[in-house]
This record gives structure tokens, C-alpha cells and sequence, in this order.
């Protein structure tokens, strides 16, 4: 895990350490980068994703795309997963605000994070929303959405944000803007 914090420090410019109890990754509310230390790793588990050299990389990208949404912050969860939590608000009236994750699964890239809508609790008739609040992004398969070359992060934070707006648009008018993904 030292590759991905020692990047983790290039991101931000003098980190500054809040005081304890801390989630492992998150930003400070001047997006400064601030690390604490991972749960340690049971015996017998694998090294994560970004762990490995490529791994360390691409993290660093990510990272460095997701600057972009200043109210995400990273985190590693109990199940050792990473992702990305933060508040979009629609810019639509009154301005509602949606909690996002982006959880990397444990062989990202060969596999596109999920994306969940936390809060609010949507209907479940909401089109182009599959089950667990994920909303429907893309197509399955290669050019028709999820690239694992070049998809980050801050890409599946925008398109969430396309896909809130559809869903505001469709709960005014009944109708679903746009093509079908």
C-alpha cells in the first residue's frame, strides 16, 4: 500500500493531518490530500488493485481526475474496496442534492467501478435505474460506454450527473430525455 499513498502525497501539496478518528483517504475542505494508514491486510489476502505498479499509476490518474469534483472524497471500506463518495445537486429547481459512490471492484480495471445513488431513496419505477439504486450509464461492452483505458472515475461522476438530470426531466415531464443508453 505504499505505492498508492506515496502518490496519493505527490496529488495534494503538504497534507495536513486532522486529528484522529479518521477514514483511511479524504480530502480536507481546502482539497488538500490527507492519508491515514489502511487497515492492516488479513494473511493469506492478495495484494489490491492498487498495489501493483499499473495499479499505483492509474490510482494517481484518478485521483487526479476526480480534483475536478472537489466534494468526493476517497475512501478504502471494511470490505478493503476503494471508492469515491460525495453530494451531487441538480441543476435543476429546488436543487436536490444525491449522495454518489463509486466503488472500484477488486480487478479494476478489467472491471467498470459501480455507481450507486446513496441518498436520496429512489422510486423503483424510475427507468434506466437497475436494482440497488445503480442507475443505467452506458451499454455493456467496448465503445459503448465503460473503456478500461481511458474511463476514470470523475467520467461515471459525470455521467451520474447527466443521468440525475434525465431522471429530474422525466419525473416533470413523464418522459425520459434523450436516446436510450
Amino acid at each position: 500500500m505504499k505505492g498508492l499513498f506515496a502518490r496519493l502525497r505527490e496529488i495534494g501539496s503538504a497534507p495536513v493531518r486532522p486529528p484522529e478518528p479518521l477514514p483511511p483517504l479524504w480530502f480536507d475542505d481546502e482539497a488538500e490530500l490527507v492519508l491515514a494508514p489502511p487497515a492492516p491486510a488479513l494473511e493469506g489476502d492478495e495484494d489490491e488493485w492498487w498495489e501493483s505498479e499499473y495499479g499505483s499509476w492509474r490510482f494517481s490518474a484518478e485521483a487526479g481526475a476526480m480534483r475536478r469534483f472537489r466534494g468526493f472524497r476517497p475512501s478504502v471500506g471494511t470490505d478493503r474496496l476503494l471508492q469515491w463518495t460525495g453530494w451531487l445537486e441538480s441543476a435543476l429547481p429546488p436543487g436536490r442534492h444525491y449522495l454518489v459512490s463509486v466503488k472500484y471492484p477488486s480487478c479494476f480495471p478489467d472491471e467498470a467501478p459501480l455507481v450507486t445513488i446513496l441518498q436520496p431513496e429512489l422510486p423503483v419505477e424510475v427507468p434506466h435505474l437497475l436494482s440497488g439504486q445503480r442507475p443505467c450509464l452506458y451499454r455493456g461492452g467496448y465503445r459503448d460506454g465503460y473503456d478500461p483505458c481511458r474511463t476514470t472515475a470523475a467520467t461515471l461522476v459525470a455521467w451520474t450527473a447527466l443521468w440525475i438530470h434525465a431522471f429530474e426531466t422525466w419525473q416533470w415531464s413523464g418522459q425520459w430525455p434523450g436516446a436510450e443508453a
